[in-house]
């Protein structure tokens, strides 16, 4: 698939979603199919491809869809999303396997690295970080902090309010340890070429920023290691 730019009245209609009630989306449903959902399809799948990892796309997994499952949410929650959700993962299983985003709303691109922990992941994550190699992800992080400085970098992913044994506060990555996830992110205002063929390679560029850190989570992040 090729991609070549999303419709600007598709994206013009994003921030209005979580206002609109079923009738509203359904009336929209099509301008939204084939002006946001399918051209996202095609934008990850380009993008992945590109990229010189072997990264996984799958239409009903890599496009999240635009409405919320409202089935536990709290009363009064919104159907609609206001974003584009699309995601790439390096790994069998996408739960449990580094994921790369591209989260698209009206106003800006965010782009993030990461992967949510099973409790062994969990484990694999705290011995790697604790030991040498995680001053690989350091760096990795320190280097995107300065590259990004200017767009809204963070690391993400819930923190635990103690490092966990047998480590404790005075080890130089505690911040990393006491992480429940992990997701390295950055947001960019969205560009005029959103709506050309030319956005694919702007998204790769990008994307290819957050490598090193995607890299070392392939690396030392595997639910079979032995901890």
């Amino acid at each position: 698939m090729t991609f070549t730019g999303f419709t600007p009245e598709a994206l013009q209609l994003l921030p209005s979603l979580p206002g609109f009630a079923e009738a509203e989306y359904a009336r929209e449903r099509e301008l939204l199919a084939t002006g946001l959902r399918g051209p996202g399809a095609e934008l990850i799948t380009q993008v992945a491809d590109a990229l010189p990892v072997p990264l996984t796309v799958a239409p009903r997994s890599s496009v999240s869809p635009l409405h919320r499952d409202l089935r536990f949410a709290a009363p009064g929650a919104l159907r609609y999303k206001d974003h584009l959700l699309l995601t790439t993962w390096q790994g069998p299983k996408k739960n449990s396997a580094p994921i790369l985003w591209i989260r698209i709303d009206a106003n800006s691109v965010g782009f993030a690295s990461g992967i949510a922990f099973t409790p062994p992941l969990r484990e694999a994550w705290r011995n790697a970080v604790a030991g040498p190699e995680g001053a690989g992800l350091d760096s990795a992080i320190q280097a995107l902090a300065k590259a990004h400085q200017r767009d809204s970098f963070e690391v993400d992913g819930g923190m635990l309010k103690h490092v966990p044994k047998p480590w404790d506060d005075t080890h130089p990555r505690a911040n990393l340890l006491r992480r429940k996830g992990f997701q390295a992110r950055f947001r960019q205002p969205l560009p005029k070429c959103a709506t050309r063929a030319s956005f694919a390679s702007w998204c790769e560029t990008r994307l290819t920023d957050l490598l090193p850190v995607h890299n070392w989570l392939v690396a030392h992040m595997q639910e079979d290691t032995t901890v």
